[in-house]
């Protein structure tokens, strides 16, 4: 004989399943960053939030079955607790291979049949936990299909949980929203296909110790199975939000440190040391068949700053270098690097060694400061003066380059340009 279903207690067990799944992905791809203790609480976690999901949906789902000839359903309660542990041996593995760094084809596929051979057990279990007098029977190729869907549900599972990493953060919860829809409908699946493989013969009836009863395992079971999920759901989130507090705070606290290392904390511009390391990779070159590409080091100095600097004060001085910084800036739109090498000093990797672009880069740079500006209040003529090198040509390493830059070929209020820069 065979029964009839609540379909509202139905939609309640999918709802079930499809909260234990997402938990399932949430966890898999929290714990996969984790080591030593906090992976083994988070596994251990997952596992009972995710094995206690699987067998809420199965004891729901049963409550949504009526009985066919007003039998009455109900379990013994010893047996339908163990039928939790297989549920729970089932999500641990699930966890774990999730979290491996690496897994092969034959892993997952082992991983998917012992986890289905669990779910299987979980569901079987839960059925045998009803001590039906006389037994019931099963129909043997829906047994057999319930398993296949149990060992397939399982191994889709692993799959997705595995590739959810790798989808692009604008789209994860998406994915994983879709992902736990997809995972729900698959554990129903096996479910519902194990309910139509039993029948249940004429006068059958449970044991009459039985202790939990069927009638009223179902709405309850829903809530409490919902509300423990989306418990565990905030608790792990919570501890995500802390730990990338933590991060954030640990990749401030490097890139302050990097800041201080490479960067000049007055101006913002890169300093000496990054500055050379810079030139150093342009020069370091990874394929044997390849040589660097052509490039020049300017030199720009501000000439009498030390002088501007004592006669009044280092406020002036300093609001004299950031004027010269933004007409710098403003005028080597194309530069790769513009860095403060010194107090009064620059140096700006340009790529390329073209003579009649660094003629108007000069002639740009004369123009800008021909006449006297305003600095802090007080009128400035800013004196300055220019040198350069090429690679090749004067240098072909760092030291040998930086230094030929240094070389003053032109200072500001000469006559002639042209002439100062004919070595190019």
């Amino acid at each position: 004989m065979e029964g009839s279903y609540n379909w509202m207690l139905v939609f309640a067990s999918y709802c079930v399943a499809v909260i234990a799944s997402y938990t399932a992905i949430y966890f898999g791809t929290r714990v996969f960053d984790l080591s030593g203790r906090s992976r083994r609480f988070w596994l251990a976690a997952g596992a009972l939030s995710l094995g206690s999901g699987i067998w809420s949906m199965h004891f729901v789902g049963m409550s949504a079955y009526t009985m066919p000839m007003h039998m009455h359903m109900s379990f013994n309660a010893t047996m339908t607790l163990l039928s939790w542990v297989p549920a729970v041996l089932a999500s641990a593995l699930a966890l774990y291979v999730i979290t491996l760094p690496k897994v092969s084809v034959k892993t997952i596929a082992s991983s998917a049949f012992i986890m289905g051979a669990g779910i299987f057990a979980m569901h079987y279990g839960g059925m045998y936990a009803m001590q039906m007098h006389p037994g019931i029977e099963y129909d043997t190729l829906l047994v057999i299909l319930s398993g296949v869907i149990a060992v397939v549900a399982s191994g889709a599972a692993l799959v997705i949980c595995r590739k959810v990493r790798d989808v692009p953060p604008q789209y994860a919860l998406a994915f994983k929203v879709l992902a736990a829809l997809v995972m729900g409908a698959a554990i129903c699946g096996m479910h519902y296909t194990g309910m139509a493989a039993a029948s249940y013969p004429m006068g059958a009836q449970s044991h009459p110790e039985n202790l939990l009863r069927g009638d009223w395992m179902g709405i309850p079971t829903a809530i409490a199975a919902s509300i423990l999920l989306l418990l565990a759901l905030y608790s792990a989130y919570t501890d995500f939000r802390a730990m990338e507090r933590a991060r954030q705070a640990e990749k401030n606290k490097n890139e302050s440190a990097r800041q201080a290392a490479f960067y000049d904390s007055l101006t913002g511009l890169a300093n000496r040391s990054l500055l050379e390391a810079r030139v150093l990779e342009k020069l370091t070159v990874t394929d044997a068949n390849k040589i660097p590409a052509a490039f020049m080091l300017g030199y720009f100095e501000l000439s009498d700053y030390r002088d501007l600097s004592q006669r009044h004060g280092e406020a002036f001085a300093q609001a004299l270098i950031n004027y010269f910084v933004a007409e710098l800036q403003s005028r080597l739109a194309t530069a790769e690097l513009i860095a403060r090498y010194s107090s009064n000093s620059f140096m700006v990797i340009i790529p390329s060694n073209d003579p009649v672009m660094l003629q108007a880069l000069v002639q740009k740079m004369a123009s800008a400061f021909k006449s006297s500006v305003a600095i802090s209040g007080k009128l400035t003529l800013c004196k300055w003066s220019f040198g350069f090198s090429e690679y090749p040509k004067s240098g072909t390493n760092s030291r040998n380059l930086i230094r030929a830059a240094q070389r003053v070929r032109y200072t500001s209020g000469e006559e002639h340009q042209e002439a100062a820069l004919e070595v190019v």
